[in-house]
Parts: C-alpha cells; sequence; structure tokens
C-alpha cells in the first residue's frame, strides 16, 4: 500500500480535527491470503468529545475459522445475512475522508480497511493515521501492558465485549480522549524532545506530538510547582519528607485477641495463626536474649501483617528500624503499597517506609541527558527515549523497573543504567539530584526499609550497622538460599572480555580515535597514556587467547562425551586441578595480571587529563569517551572476576574455603577453544551468610511458605547457617479445606520414566495432557523439570485439535514469564507450560487455576554443573547427597507446586502427578507425607482420572 507524507507542521490536526477512531475484526491476519473484514466499528471525536458512532456486521463471502469465532463471538449464522463489504463501502468511504484515522495497532487496521476499498473499486484513504498503541507507551510509559484491556482496566474504562469491533472502537476512542489530554499537559520543553524523537512514530502519529507543541507554544503556562528543569530534563521535584515520629508513641503492644480487634476495627479480619505469628514475634525480640526465629507459614495466613505489626512496634520502642529482604518486584510492591499503608491506618501513625534495589535499577540522568545529545537510528531506542523523558516528569524513584521493559539486551536501556555511587562526578550538574544516592540516604532515616535478597546478599552494610544493628526479616526464606548460590556465581567471559578489549582500542586511536581528540593532544601525557593502554589491551587479549587454549587441552580436549555433540558442555574441576593449571601456566596468568593493573592505571591518567579539558571536548569526543567509560566498567568488571578465581593462587595465600568453592570450564557447541569460559561458584551457603548478612543485624527472622521437607529436617536450617538450639523455629498448617477442596491423583500406568527413550517420553506426556485436558474446563497449569521437554510437547499439542481450541501457552516459546502468567490470567481455558521459576512464586488464587499437572518429581538434573559439584563435596564428607539434599530440596519444591493450587478460601482445584515413582520409590512415603493435612490422595490408572476429575469439578462448580 502506499502511503501519504506529511510535512510536520501540526497544522493538520488541531481543535477542529475530526477523529475517526476505528476497529476491525477479519477472517484472518495475513492480508496476502486473501483474509476478509467481518465487521467494523467506528466513533467520531471532535473537540474531545463522542460525536457519532457506526458500527455493523460485514459478509465476508467465506467461512470464518473456528479460532475467529471463539475470540470474537462472530459465527457463519451471525454474518450470513450481514451486508457486504461493497455495500456498506460508499458510506464507510464518505465517513472516514476528511477525518483522521485513529486505530489500536494502526498499521493493521488501516492498510487492511484500505486492502477491502480497493478490492471492491475504491482508491485507497489517503487521510492521516495515528496510532494509540505507540502513543499509550509514551505517554504511559508505567503501565504493564499496553492490549487494549489493559489499558481499559487502567483507565476504568467499561470494555465488556473484547474482540467486538464497536466495543473495541468505543473503548479506543475513550482511550485516546484521554491520551490527548496527557498530551496537552506535558511540559514545553518535553513536548520538544518528544517532537525531535517522534519522526520514526507509525504512520503520522509525529504530527499528534507536533500539533500539541504548536498549541503549548503559543499558550506555554507556568510549569508546575511540582516539576524543575535541569539542562535538557524536565524532572519532578525531589523532597525528602522527615517526619518527627518522637510524639508518636506505641507503647502498649495489643497481646490478646481483644486487643488486636479493638485496634483492627473494620481493617483487619482476624487470624488466629496471625496472631500466633505476631506474638512470637514479639515476645521473643523484647526478650534480653532473642533467638534467631524461623517461620514456616502457609499461604492465607496473612504472614505479612503477621511480621509486620510486632517489627514495627518493636521499631518505635526501640527506636530500630526493620530491614525486610522479600524476592520478587511484585511482593516488594505490595508491602510498599498495600501492608505498610493499611498498618499506618492502623496504628494511626506515619510509617516511613524505603524500597532499595541494586544500582542498575536506577536510571544515571547525566548518561541519559548525554544520551538525548546523540542521534539514534534506532525506532526502539528513540522510542524508549521518549517513554523515559514522560516518566521523569513522574517518578519519584527513578526506578527503570516502573518502565516494564523486560528485553534487557537493549543497548540504550544498558547505557543509561546507573553504575554505583563510585561511578558519579560530583561536579556534574545531576549530582545533588541523583536517584541512587537519595534511596540510600533516604533509607538511612527510615523506620522500614524493603529490598530484595540479592541487593541484602551484596550489600548487608549498606542496610545494616554492626554499633546499632536493626531489625531483619526475610521473607520468601525458602528463596534466600539460592539467591546467595546465584549471587556467587561468577564467569570470567573471555569472549566478551575480548570483544570489550577490541572495542575500546577502536574508540582509542582508530579514525575516529580518542587520540586524534586536540585535548589529548594538548597535554604532554595525552597520547602516551592513549598508546600505553591501547598497547595493554591488545596484549590483555592475547593473553586471553593462550588461556583458552590451554584451558582447552588441559580440561576439555578428548573429554567431551558424544551425546554433548553440537550442545555446550560443561567439566566441573576442583580447586587442586585449578591449582595445578595454575602452576602449569603461571607466567601467562601473571602476566595477564598484570596487563590488566596497567591498563586501568593508563585509563585512570587518560581519565583525568580528558576532566581537565572536559570543556574543550567537542560532541563527538564526549559520545566516544562515554562509550569507552562503559567498556571500562566491564573490563574492570571482568577483571575483578579474574582475581576472585586467581587470587589466591596469585597471591600464594593459603586457599581457606576450598571445600565450598567449586568451579567449571564451559565450551560453546562448537567445542572450539575460541568458546571457552571459567567459573567459580559456592557450594554451601551457611559460612557466606554468618560472615556477609547476619553480623550487621539483630538476630534475623525467616519467614516463607514452604520451608521444612518434614517435621524433623533440619536441612533449611543447615543451609541458612543457623543452630537448632539458638533458633526458635514455628510450623503453622493451612488454613484451608483441602480434604474438601482439592485432590490429588497419580497415575499408577505411567512409564518408567529411566527405560523409556526421550521420544515415547514426550509422546506419553503429550497424550496426557490431551486427555486431562478434555476433562478440565477450566484453567491448566503444566510443571516440567525441563525446557527442552517442554518445546518438545508443545509443538506435538499444537498438532492437536487441542492446541487449535485452547489457548496453550509455553515458558521457552511464548515470551518472558510476566507475558505468560499475564496471558494465562487473562484466559479462561488457558494451558500454560512451565518450568523451573514456576513451582513457585506465582499468585493464582480466586479461582485462577482449575487443574496442576505434575509431570515429573522435581528432582535437579545430575547433569546440573551444581548438583555434581554438591554430590562430590557430600560424598567426600561421607553423607549421602540423595538424602541429605537431593530429596529434601525436591520435597520443597513438590510443596511449592502445590501450593499454586489453594490460595484462598474460595479455590478449589485438582492435581495430577504423572511420574509414578513417587507410588514406587521408597521415598515417595515421605514426599506424600510432606503435603497438606487433609488432602486426598488417589492412586489409579490415567484412563480413570479423566471421570474422577470430571466428577470433581462437577462437584465444586
Amino acid at each position: 500500500m502506499e502511503q501519504t507524507s506529511y510535512e510536520l507542521t501540526g497544522e493538520n490536526m488541531d481543535s477542529k480535527t475530526t477523529y475517526a477512531v476505528v476497529d476491525i475484526e477479519t477472517t484472518g491476519t495475513n492480508l496476502n491470503a486473501n483474509e476478509r473484514v467481518i465487521q467494523i466499528g467506528c466513533v467520531f471525536i471532535k473537540h474531545h468529545k463522542i460525536i457519532n458512532t457506526f458500527s455493523t456486521d460485514i459478509n465476508p463471502e467465506m467461512a470464518i475459522p473456528n479460532a475467529i469465532q471463539q475470540l470474537t463471538g462472530i459465527t457463519n449464522r451471525r454474518v450470513r445475512k450481514a451486508p457486504l463489504f461493497d455495500d456498506i463501502a460508499p458510506t464507510l468511504f464518505g465517513l472516514l475522508s476528511d477525518t483522521v484515522f485513529v486505530a489500536h495497532n494502526v498499521n493493521f487496521d488501516f492498510p487492511f480497511l484500505n486492502y477491502e476499498f480497493e478490492r471492491v473499486g475504491y482508491p485507497p484513504l489517503t487521510i492521516e493515521a495515528v496510532d494509540t498503541v505507540t502513543l499509550s507507551q509514551i505517554l504511559l510509559p508505567s503501565v504493564n501492558g499496553y492490549r487494549l484491556r489493559d489499558l481499559s482496566r487502567y483507565f476504568g474504562i467499561k470494555h465488556e465485549h473484547p474482540h467486538s469491533a464497536d466495543s473495541d472502537a468505543l473503548a479506543t476512542a475513550k482511550l485516546f480522549i484521554m491520551l490527548q489530554k496527557r498530551l496537552s499537559e506535558l511540559p514545553l520543553l518535553t513536548l520538544e524532545q518528544l517532537n525531535k524523537l517522534s519522526g520514526s512514530l507509525p504512520r503520522q502519529t509525529a504530527n499528534l506530538i507536533t500539533a500539541a507543541l504548536v498549541q503549548k507554544r503559543k499558550v506555554p503556562g507556568k510549569l508546575p510547582d511540582f516539576l524543575m528543569i535541569k539542562e535538557n530534563l524536565v524532572l519532578r521535584v525531589q523532597r525528602t519528607k522527615i517526619v518527627d515520629d518522637t510524639n508518636e508513641q506505641l507503647t502498649h503492644y495489643p497481646q490478646s485477641k481483644k486487643a488486636k480487634l479493638a485496634l483492627f476495627k473494620n481493617d483487619l479480619g482476624w487470624r488466629s495463626a496471625q496472631s500466633r505469628i505476631m506474638n512470637a514475634i514479639y515476645a521473643n525480640y523484647q526478650n534480653s536474649s532473642p533467638k534467631a526465629m524461623v517461620i514456616e507459614a502457609p499461604t492465607g495466613i496473612g504472614k505479612t501483617l503477621g511480621y509486620l505489626l510486632p517489627f514495627v512496634y518493636l521499631a518505635f520502642q526501640n527506636h530500630l528500624p526493620v530491614v525486610i529482604s522479600s524476592t520478587t518486584t511484585l511482593l516488594q510492591s505490595q508491602l510498599m503499597e498495600k501492608a505498610i499503608p493499611i498498618l499506618s491506618k492502623i496504628l494511626s501513625v506515619h510509617l516511613d517506609a524505603t524500597l532499595v534495589k541494586g544500582s542498575n535499577h536506577y536510571i544515571d540522568l547525566a548518561k541519559f541527558s548525554q544520551q538525548l545529545t546523540e542521534s539514534d537510528p534506532a525506532n526502539q531506542s528513540r522510542l524508549i527515549k521518549m517513554k523515559v523523558l514522560v516518566w521523569l516528569t513522574y517518578t519519584k524513584t527513578g526506578d527503570l523497573d516502573e518502565l516494564h521493559i523486560n528485553n534487557h539486551k537493549i543497548p540504550l536501556l544498558n547505557e543509561i543504567r546507573h553504575q554505583g555511587i563510585a561511578s558519579l562526578d560530583a561536579t556534574n550538574p545531576f549530582y545533588d539530584i541523583d536517584f541512587y544516592q537519595r534511596v540510600i540516604r533516604k533509607a538511612h532515616i527510615s523506620q522500614i526499609v524493603v529490598t530484595n535478597h540479592a541487593f541484602l546478599t551484596r550489600h548487608a552494610d549498606l542496610l545494616g550497622d554492626k554499633q546499632h544493628p536493626p531489625y531483619l526479616v526475610i521473607d520468601e526464606a525458602q528463596r534466600f538460599v539460592n539467591t546467595i548460590l546465584q549471587e556467587n556465581r561468577l564467569t570470567l567471559d573471555f569472549n566478551h572480555l575480548m570483544s570489550m578489549a577490541h572495542s575500546e582500542v577502536s574508540h582509542l586511536k582508530m579514525s575516529k580515535g580518542i587520540d586524534r581528540s586536540p585535548a589529548v593532544k594538548a597535554d604532554p601525557m595525552g597520547s602516551f597514556h592513549v598508546y600505553q593502554m591501547a598497547d595493554e589491551l591488545e596484549a590483555i587479549n592475547q593473553q586471553i587467547s593462550e588461556l583458552q587454549e590451554q584451558l582447552y587441552k588441559r580440561f576439555l580436549a578428548h573429554q567431551i562425551p558424544a551425546e554433548s555433540e553440537s550442545l555446550p558442555f560443561q567439566r566441573l574441576i576442583n580447586y587442586s586441578e585449578l591449582s595445578k593449571f595454575f602452576e602449569t601456566n603461571q607466567e601467562t596468568i601473571q602476566d595477564l595480571q598484570a596487563h590488566f593493573v596497567s591498563e586501568i592505571l593508563s585509563f585512570e591518567a587518560l581519565n583525568k587529563i580528558l576532566e581537565k579539558q572536559q570543556q574543550n571536548l567537542v560532541e563527538t569526543e564526549v559520545r566516544t569517551w562515554i562509550k569507552l567509560n562503559n567498556k571500562q566498567l566491564e573490563i574492570e568488571t571482568q577483571s575483578q572476576i579474574f582475581r576472585q578465581i586467581f587470587g589466591s593462587l596469585l597471591s600464594g595465600a593459603k586457599h581457606i574455603d576450598n571445600e565450598t568453592k567449586f568451579y567449571w570450564v564451559q565450551v560453546g557447541p562448537q567445542h572450539d577453544a575460541g568458546s571457552v569460559s571459567l567459573s567459580q561458584g559456592i557450594i554451601e551457603s551457611a559460612n557466606f551468610i554468618k560472615q556477609n548478612v547476619y553480623p550487621w543485624f539483630q538476630k534475623p527472622t525467616l519467614i516463607g511458605a514452604t520451608l521444612f521437607s518434614n517435621s524433623r529436617s533440619k536441612y533449611f536450617l543447615n543451609q541458612v547457617g543457623l543452630a537448632s538450639d539458638t533458633t526458635t523455629v514455628k510450623k503453622y498448617s493451612s488454613p484451608y479445606n483441602f480434604a474438601e477442596n482439592a485432590l490429588l491423583e497419580i497415575a499408577n500406568d505411567g512409564p518408567f520414566i529411566n527405560e523409556i527413550s526421550t521420544d515415547d517420553y514426550a509422546q506419553y506426556l503429550t497424550n496426557a495432557i490431551y486427555q486431562l485436558a478434555k476433562s478440565t474446563p477450566g484453567k491448566i497449569l503444566v510443571l516440567f523439570n525441563s525446557l527442552a521437554t517442554i518445546k518438545d510437547v508443545f509443538n506435538r499439542i499444537q498438532k492437536t485439535d487441542l492446541g487449535r481450541k485452547r489457548q496453550v501457552l509455553a515458558q521457552g516459546v511464548n515470551g518472558t514469564k510476566s507475558k505468560l502468567t499475564r496471558e494465562f490470567l487473562s484466559s479462561s481455558t488457558g494451558i500454560l507450560f512451565g518450568a523451573a521459576s514456576f513451582w513457585e512464586g506465582m499468585d493464582l488464587s480466586n479461582g485462577q487455576l482449575d487443574l496442576l499437572i505434575i509431570t515429573r518429581l522435581p528432582f535437579d538434573s545430575p547433569d546440573e554443573i551444581f548438583t555434581k559439584a554438591e554430590t562430590r563435596i557430600q560424598r567426600q564428607a561421607h553423607r549421602n547427597p540423595f538424602i541429605s539434599a537431593l530429596l529434601p530440596r525436591s520435597i520443597l519444591r513438590l510443596k511449592q507446586g502445590i501450593g499454586r493450587l489453594i490460595r484462598s478460601e474460595k479455590d478449589y482445584g485438582a492435581a495430577v502427578i504423572l511420574d509414578r515413582r513417587i507410588i514406587d520409590k521408597s521415598y515417595g512415603k515421605t514426599m506424600l507425607h510432606s503435603l497438606p493435612k487433609g488432602m486426598p490422595v488417589q492412586k489409579r490408572p490415567l484412563n480413570q482420572i479423566n471421570g474422577a476429575l470430571s466428577e470433581f469439578f462437577r462437584k465444586h462448580r
């Protein structure tokens, strides 16, 4: 289709413009396949008001696919007597002429409609067209999802019939009016910046921004008091509100049920177990010698307020803050936006709370400001810049997570992320209003600090105080250990390091290298440092190539099994092997260390020269220097990892923790020396926590839904470095009625997993899932242990009628976890295949899950490098690795998986386990005994399970 180009004067869109908001439903999305429109809805807007509507079904003169009928509710019978497109074309063409076409995804609706016009002999519309998806992304940068239903929910727009053209058009029209209002309210400088970046927006969407800018220049108005201009940015004014709480008292803790109910009034219901948690915590820390506490509190007990209330009393009475560490952004937001405000209202006191994350979550204003001065050919980068410009007019935190951009590989995002306080320049105009500095300062004066496990692991010293230790609550404690292990995994990525070094050399002395800068040449030592640094980088690359070659020869050559052909391969090595490798290659490793040191010193010297000459640098030189700084940060990060791996060997110091660390060499799928990397990790977390976390706080409280694999297990206590004689352990039962509302079915005729081929196993799972789905009208979550198996089964299911009739989503196939979860929750009959993180941390309450299928017991893969290392250490200590580690971990995962099923009093659901080992193996009884009390368990053939499920769902519907 031809597109008409327009000069961006803004004169084509003004207050007199009539906007035609259009939505169409079609037989398919492929114009080349002769698809047809089956319904159209138009809503006409002028002066920000709806002035007219038009809608009709259309007979496509072809069969409507079943999937489209289910999606839209438009059937072949319904459109049989509807007008043809030829019949409505004259009216529709007349209505749309002399309007601006608006649609939610304009690059679908507009060309499709023009295709239909041309098909019946009309010329294509040459009117301007605007996209509300893109406008929403720019003007609503922190909304989590830009589907029409997401935005309708956000604005409270009534949208009763999604995928019905008249309903969609009306919802889009109301959305468009709100977007126009938002656009008109933006400050002049922000509109000017948006206008510069808007050239690549779909169709003539940029004209709308230009029109808003033209109008704002005519009537600029006064900048609101809550906004400020700093350099080329409009920002929200940052005010740190310090509240004097000396007059606010929480002297009398509500010990009894009567006292609590009087305090709660109508804001909080009574929960017996929650009250017992409150009292246990308060009594423990009022004791002159408090113990560490570990509390297992299943979903539904109200654990968040259960620990929050007593710790707030303790914080006020003892003038000590409380630090709360959790896992996901969602849980942290629930604390900040729900739990803490509710408690503040209940107690009638102001609670000053701060959310703290790692520096890379925050925007570096100086870097973003610089990015705005650079031309950017990438449409994605320009769109993100526009989103950030609008976001900066209201964000109080500078937390990039607010933008919900899940693609962490976008170069622009990585370039504007904060690199920590050490990376800041005190002479920079944004230094005093830096978001990350501000959040750290605020945390030091807050009563409650909310953070995540990763930040606590790395920065306990920033959050705690050995002289006046705060209280520490580790929520979702079942995931704390895994965070510790992940945070201590380091990879010396030789190829990435070489890439950064090559890039730096080009920025130093190629055609537009920094060596050509007059500012560098003006200093007697400038060129010397440039060429010294380049020489060191080239030497580093030579040493890396040699090290890769030697690692490959020593640990990988002739040792890769045939079954790993065309797959990455990992080889576990112990400290003794690493030590021998060091002895053989000591000169290379020492030389590499020396080159790292020399390169960093040369960079620092060159940096000082350029800082002195900063005012004399031209724009291209500034850009080159910024890129050099970013590359240098990555090189220094890799050099630090190099020192951590080889540090004790380089210094000759005795390696005191060789039993808790492990190492591995990895090679890419081509099994070539040039793809070798070297990694390090820790096997157990207890010593790390005892040395790096606990010393900064009071005795900790760890709380979570699934902490113990059985009543006698000390697995979790050992993992978190707590002794049973100095720890108070509290375990509470689920408040939900699993006996009435849940059912566990075990297929006792499934294959013996160790005796079946991969292909036959995938086909068995496909057949089983297909059968079980037939008996389950609602949502199904299928949990796997392997992404490869998920992909195989998903592809097989898609070839069946189940794949055509129901929405099937798969991890590793259809997008990120957050996207999959959102799609699954919005579907009434969706089927979701998940592994790993889907075993836990997914809230599916209020009837959002009907059937849980567990394809395989969640044991760690014996081929996983951590499992190999742990097994080796356990055996060296004369312990059975299966009994002491693998089984407890599997039981906890199984409990977490089953925990997805019942999340509220009204919930009901069934689970099916397709792994017969739970009834054939001796450890199966232990696993079943760990499941919720009273949960009915049946063992029968798969074909009988279908009938049991049908009866169960009939009973509860």
